[in-house]
């Protein structure tokens, strides 16, 4: 048979806000990643497409 599975709510609580913040860590690089791909690639349309406007 099985046994219940007792777990202190204290340790619950920490393992919780361990992973949240852990999760917002993961956010901030991937928030990080995703402007200075943004970045790169405005400046990339910007540099081939200088010379395509009329002026």
């Amino acid at each position: 048979m099985m046994q219940d599975l007792v777990v202190e709510p204290g340790r619950i609580i920490t393992v919780l806000r361990r992973r949240v913040e852990e999760l917002t860590y993961e956010n901030a690089v991937l928030s990080a990643a995703v402007d200075q791909q943004r970045e790169e690639i405005n400046a990339l349309r910007g540099a081939n497409g200088a010379g395509d406007r009329p002026g």
